[in-house]
């Protein structure tokens, strides 16, 4: 949907670049190499096909925060008794965080009007105008999916923690993935291929409070990485043998 709006691609070549992109996140810190790893499905447009692929990755950003930040004072809020105008100035923060983010997102080609427009950089803003593309309403369907993804993988980590018979009330379980999984994202400097100690480790603080299985829950967090990280990738890797990753131009 995003590449599509300058250079048509089919959905063959849309899925071998996501998992291409998955297989070179792997290796950098945040995984930020994900969005430049996709753009080697394309012969060309490559540049502006990062600029796209990043205003994607921004939406699923605001989705992760705000869902997260959302379920993570529901979290707060069930293990601790908190006066009410406390609770009030938390959920005060919380929204006015979330209104922010989403004014940002879908002001966005507002903000790229405002870009400095040095001589210098004459060459590259052809490529920042790509944002002009995608009005409110695409914005709102690229939110949209990027709000499915994220219920896949709370979905899939619920199912897991059931798979291995612990047992959890749904609503504790399901407060209790998304604040597991908003520490996880606001962790700056992992890099996804070594990170699953850390995501055992704020699983296991996130879940010790309802089980003693910690192993089932280290069990889950890694079966979880390994679905949606290394079997995509070992994918993305044999897909990449047929991209051409240095363009003539």
């Amino acid at each position: 949907f995003l590449i599509d709006r300058f250079h048509h691609i089919s959905w063959m070549d849309a899925i071998e670049g996501i998992l291409f992109g998955i297989t070179f996140s792997l290796f950098t810190p945040s995984r930020i190499g994900e969005f430049g790893g996709r753009v080697f499905a394309l012969q060309n447009d490559r540049l502006q096909a990062i600029v796209s692929t990043l205003l994607g990755s921004a939406t699923q950003i605001v989705v992760n925060i705000s869902l997260g930040t959302f379920g993570f004072v529901l979290f707060l809020l069930y293990e601790s008794q908190i006066e009410i105008i406390y609770l009030f100035g938390v959920i005060f923060m919380v929204l006015l965080l979330i209104s922010l983010a989403h004014l940002c997102l879908y002001n966005i080609d507002y903000l790229v009007n405002k870009f400095p427009h040095n001589s210098k950089l004459k060459n590259y803003l052809k490529y920042i105008d790509i944002i002009k593309l995608y009005n409110a309403k695409d914005i709102f369907k690229i939110e949209f999916l990027s709000v499915l993804k994220y219920l896949v993988y709370v979905f899939q980590f619920m199912l897991l923690i059931c798979f291995f018979d612990i047992e959890i009330k749904f609503s504790v379980l399901l407060i209790s993935t998304i604040s597991m999984f908003f520490l996880q994202t606001i962790n700056p400097l992992n890099i996804a291929l070594i990170d699953f100690g850390f995501r055992g480790n704020v699983a296991l603080f996130i879940f010790s409070k309802y089980t003693s299985n910690n192993l089932d829950i280290l069990a889950a967090t890694i079966i979880l990485w390994f679905i949606n990280l290394i079997i995509p990738a070992i994918f993305g890797g044999i897909s990449a043998l047929r991209f051409k990753f240095i363009t003539e131009k």
